[in-house]
């Protein structure tokens, strides 16, 4: 069965990229369901202690001021924060050595998923998307290089302190568990999750409790997971992916009936 799921999804897949496929599902097919949950917020991780969070959150804070980060925000469709509620509030953390250890590797290592409209690849093959684009320009004012790496959501936390990679940025959800265990800052963005199902089914569900009895994908570590795990009426129905975009594939595939995803990936895919 895992077999025969694995290649109806790659045949999926192959559809959506070519257009040659007739009658394939696509992301047209499929409908955003706004379940009224709260509104959440994006941040940056970094190793606990690291004294490049408040290096970022003022470099963050002059992107702003400028107008770079709003221009962005227009150019990816998302809801980036103004000035008035951008505060930095990290510590210096001056002697940390973290900002030492990137200066001297001449980059800095950041930890993605390919998650558009935050990161995503161009035509070239190039990393672009909110993220990436306000990644380089904040890599730019620091003097280093941006170098984008996939890493399993999962296990984002245990790459940053393993030092496989130096931060984690790419629309993760500032949570308690996050800043427990890592710097975060400031948010820099807001975002919401939301149900997507196909059009065919949009009326039988308008509410999270629609959604009970009904298997349900959601990336593994994410938000999205969260919402489904966190509500007793959902969890046994929870499906767990490596992506975002794996769990719209779910359900365009017909093998979950929802998909919980950010609201930002939500409206830069399906239109």
């Amino acid at each position: 069965m895992k077999k025969t799921l694995a290649v109806i999804l790659t045949v999926i897949m192959i559809c959506v990229t070519f257009a040659g496929c007739k009658g394939a599902l696509g992301y047209e097919d499929l409908a955003i369901v706004d379940l009224g949950l709260e509104r959440e917020y994006f941040g940056i991780a970094f190793r606990a202690g690291s004294d490049m969070t408040r290096k970022v959150e003022d470099i963050t804070l002059d992107l702003i001021k400028d107008g770079t980060l709003e221009n962005l925000s227009k150019k990816y469709e998302v809801g980036a924060v103004g000035e008035a509620d951008y505060v930095p509030k990290a510590d210096a953390c001056e002697g940390s050595g973290d900002w030492d250890y990137i200066k001297a590797k001449g980059k800095l290592v950041i930890g993605i998923t390919d998650y558009k409209p935050m990161d995503y690849r161009d035509e070239n093959g190039a990393w672009i998307g909110f993220d990436a684009d306000y990644a380089k320009a904040v890599c730019e004012k620091l003097g280093v290089t941006a170098e984008f790496k996939e890493i399993d959501w999962d296990y984002k936390l245990v790459a940053l302190e393993a030092k496989d990679i130096d931060c984690v940025w790419n629309g993760m959800t500032i949570t308690d568990a996050i800043e427990k265990a890592a710097d975060c800052t400031v948010p820099y963005m807001y975002n919401t999750q939301v149900a997507v199902v196909k059009k065919t089914d949009v009326d039988k569900y308008k509410t999270i409790d629609d959604l009970q009895g009904i298997d349900i994908a959601a990336e593994g570590g994410s938000a999205g997971e969260k919402v489904i795990t966190d509500n007793a009426k959902l969890k046994d129905g929870f499906k767990s992916v490596t992506a975002q975009t794996d769990a719209l594939l779910e359900v365009m595939s017909g093998a979950s009936e929802a998909a919980i995803v950010d609201l930002t990936l939500a409206k830069a895919l399906i239109k």
